[in-house]
């Protein structure tokens, strides 16, 4: 797994732990954690998502399966 998807999902648990934290007791300590782990969460996605925009920018563009049988179809459909 990548590194940066196994740390997200490391905050993920941990966002988990301390949300579960701020609804029982709504503490100014716990809205302080809270906030702190979701601003490291947005910046966690933020490196992921450029990561996949790389991989995407490299990997030549395909249609999805649906759409390839789809055109595979649609000759007989132009014979009518």
């Amino acid at each position: 797994m990548n590194d940066i998807h196994d740390q997200l999902l490391k905050k993920v648990h941990e966002y988990f732990k301390i949300n579960q934290e701020w609804e029982s007791k709504r503490t100014h300590v716990a809205g302080i954690k809270i906030r702190r782990i979701l601003s490291e969460l947005r910046e966690l996605a933020k490196v992921r998502r450029e990561e996949i925009q790389e991989v995407r920018a490299e990997k030549p563009k395909t249609k999805s399966p649906a759409y390839r049988k789809s055109l595979l179809q649609a000759p007989e459909d132009q014979n009518d």
